[in-house]
């Protein structure tokens, strides 16, 4: 189970031939434009991964794309 960005790091450093300095920069750059678009109230889908909502009351919540899936079909 990862656990924080740097776990990312190493795992993906492992499986592809680029440096973990370059890994680390996209892994952040990533995250940190994934923040900021919540921040701004917008919803943020990675297809086939996730997809994270920012709630009215300010908490985040976070879908697997099974569960998002599941919560679309009871919405109609």
């Amino acid at each position: 189970m990862v656990k924080n960005s740097e776990d990312i790091v190493n795992k993906v450093s492992k499986e592809l031939p680029y440096s973990k300095q370059l890994i680390r920069t996209v892994v952040n750059k990533t995250f940190s434009e994934v923040k900021e678009r919540i921040s701004k109230g917008d919803k943020v889908m990675l297809r086939g991964f996730m997809k994270f909502v920012s709630s009215s009351s300010g908490e985040t919540e976070i879908y697997s794309i099974d569960e998002y899936k599941q919560l679309k079909t009871k919405s109609k």
